[in-house]
């Protein structure tokens, strides 16, 4: 007996919502990717007197008062900020009507690393300044990763599925990969689904004490995927939002589509906690469940995603995946992580990129790149602003601790 696994529907991306290191416009955004700019930069918004780096890819340009009453932004930390802010931008993007009374079948699935961490290192500062009383209360409810998703849900009435994804590097996109199965399952009429994340003190001081992220005399070069100098990644910050519908409904109210989500893909590589995927097996696996669930073959993508971040390791397994599956094809390899560095919400960023500069039809260049490795000979890396081959690209996101996640989209062409 032959079994047939049923071809699943396309879902469809209707709004998008950016809070980057290029601003909060998507035009700007893919604008700043294709010409291969980076948003590295030194970090003001807190002391990194003795790291051994002061950068990063922060936030420089947000201004949450346009968007979130200044009432309610006192209960929100920056990840919070960036949550609602980039969902609303997606919902008008995508001209969802928000009902007065609120909405049952609408929700929110978003993925963070560091949601509820900078609040909870302000709330603990104040607690044993000045003990139980000098705690401030209204900080304590924001010190849950969940509050950023909860809060975006309030903020619009929804009351469908609300669920927040904590997968590290791959949280965003793992995000995603839940968002498309709920919608699939017709759990919920629409979503808004990404990654959140807010750069804060402790978080950037512990990375830098283990030594994970790139020296800052060795800036350029270092934090370029692919590079063979590279010599670890910076960390990035920032919300993506997309907001996905299955069917067709939203052409009545007007809208129109980004692209469509073929297929998803997640699987786990046998990894201590904080090492990333030492095999390339794994990775070669959660992209073939992609291909699959998508019912296309490797030679059908036209442009590949990588979650290479220009740490050693992780790059170097990645290029081996890649060339077992597109070794040779014409198919182009980018990566966005020289220009935005490493964050939870990476996932939802290399979507966003897909779908903006695929309906350019361009392939943004790895920013920084200048040799590429050894190891990637036999792969067709963007190191300038590529014509795409076609609409179709696979996005990676692999989390250091064996977490990954791989997507199928179609650019609207």
């Amino acid at each position: 007996m032959v079994t047939y696994r049923p071809v699943q529907p396309p879902v469809s991306i209707l709004g998008l919502g950016v809070i980057s290191a290029f601003g909060t416009s998507h035009d700007a955004f893919r604008d700043a990717l294709i010409e291969g700019r980076t948003g590295i930069g030194s970090i003001r918004s807190f002391d990194t007197q003795g790291c051994r780096t002061t950068l990063g890819a922060p936030i420089t340009a947000f201004e949450p008062a346009t968007w979130i009453s200044p009432m309610k932004l006192r209960r929100m930390d920056p990840t919070a900020a960036y949550a609602v802010a980039a969902a609303r931008l997606a919902l008008d993007d995508a001209r969802w009507p928000t009902a007065p009374g609120g909405d049952d079948n609408a929700g929110v699935v978003l993925g963070t690393w560091t949601g509820g961490g900078q609040v909870t290192q302000e709330y603990l500062a104040a607690l044993f300044r000045g003990g139980p009383s000098g705690a401030p209360a209204l900080l304590f409810n924001s010190t849950v990763a969940n509050a950023a998703a909860s809060l975006a849900g309030l903020e619009f009435g929804f009351r469908g599925p609300n669920t927040t994804i904590t997968h590290k590097e791959a949280s965003g996109l793992a995000a995603i990969v839940t968002a498309v199965e709920l919608v699939r399952a017709q759990r919920a009429s629409g979503l808004v689904t990404g990654g959140v994340d807010a750069l804060y003190e402790i978080f950037f001081k512990t990375h830098d004490r283990f030594r994970v992220m790139a020296p800052e005399a060795a800036f350029s070069r270092a934090v370029a995927p692919f590079d063979r100098e590279r010599a670890g990644f910076v960390l990035g910050e920032g919300g993506y939002a997309l907001w996905i519908e299955p069917g067709n409904d939203w052409r009545a109210r007007g809208a129109e589509a980004y692209g469509e989500i073929l297929g998803v893909g997640a699987s786990s590589a046998a990894v201590s906690i904080n090492a990333w995927p030492d095999k390339s097996a794994a990775l070669v696996r959660t992209m073939r469940l992609a291909l699959e669930d998508a019912d296309l073959r490797a030679e059908d993508v036209h442009v590949v995603y990588a979650s290479a971040n220009a740490t050693r390791a992780l790059d170097a397994v990645e290029a081996e995946a890649l060339t077992e599956l597109f070794g040779g094809a014409s198919t182009v390899v980018t990566s966005i992580k020289g220009a935005l560095g490493e964050f939870g919400a990476s996932g939802g960023a290399a979507c966003v990129a897909a779908l903006v500069c695929g309906r350019a039809r361009q392939v943004p260049p790895v920013a920084g790149l200048i040799e590429p490795d050894p190891g990637t000979a036999s792969l067709n890396i963007a190191r300038e602003v590529t014509a795409a081959p076609g609409p179709i690209a696979l996005v990676n996101s692999f989390a250091s601790g064996g977490a990954l996640f791989s997507a199928v989209l179609r650019a609207a062409w």
